[in-house]
């Protein structure tokens, strides 16, 4: 029940991945051999990862499957919050890593997305929010929010056809209830020890435009088998 996200995704991308940036962003070994240097220093890798050549040559080489699911999402999450002004890496890396770890491949689709539907009944943790300890509840409240996170911003056209074949609650009811988690989340004392105060929040507070502007881009460029 501990595992949460830990910020900083590009700390598991792999050999491949880096050899993706370098050879998308450097003609020359020289240049290659300077990018890998400055990639040295987590701030800078930042920058490098906003360049709009690795977004551009994701989705023209469609070359996803080669990648960790770290660098595939990063790059997709970081492109489109600055589309819609929420510009702080902190928040991009944060939901990147949460799809990561839930286990979405970007060739995931419809089961990946029945699998996180179940996954939270089987947990009913709502039920396990009330009965939880002070300490144990902060663990729920971010489990939650990240399971609906995922699918509200990934699956959404899934969520929609379940709630009309079967009176399921719709895709605002999941949404709302990512921005509560995360609220109470970001209330509990421990964010604070985790340093998670200012992530959980402005995700809580950017999370509506945050998760169109992520169904907009899924529909656009990506396809996840929905």
């Amino acid at each position: 029940m501990t595992n949460f996200p830990r910020p900083g995704c590009w700390f598991r991308f792999t050999e491949t991945d880096w050899n993706f940036i370098f050879q998308t962003l450097a003609l020359t070994d020289r240049g290659k051999q300077s990018l890998s240097d400055l990639c040295q220093d987590p701030e800078t890798i930042a920058l490098i990862l906003d360049h709009p050549k690795l977004f551009e040559s994701l989705v023209i080489r469609n070359c996803s499957a080669l990648l960790s699911a770290e660098l595939f999402f990063f790059i997709v999450v970081r492109h489109t919050l600055k589309r819609v002004g929420v510009t702080e890496v902190s928040v991009a890396d944060y939901i990147a890593v949460v799809c990561a770890d839930y286990g979405c491949r970007p060739s995931g689709g419809r089961q990946e997305a029945e699998r996180q539907v179940e996954s939270f009944y089987s947990h009913d943790y709502l039920n396990s929010i009330d009965r939880a300890s002070r300490h144990e509840r902060f663990f729920l409240h971010v489990q939650c929010a990240n399971q609906f996170l995922v699918l509200t911003s990934l699956y959404p056209d899934f969520l929609k056809r379940r709630a009309e074949r079967r009176g399921a609650p719709g895709l605002d009811f999941y949404e709302g209830m990512v921005i509560s988690h995360l609220h109470a989340a970001s209330r509990h004392v421990l964010a604070e020890e985790f340093a998670m105060v200012s992530v959980l929040s402005h995700l809580a507070d950017a999370f509506p435009p945050v998760r169109r502007a992520m169904n907009h881009t899924v529909r656009e460029y990506l396809h996840l088998g929905q």
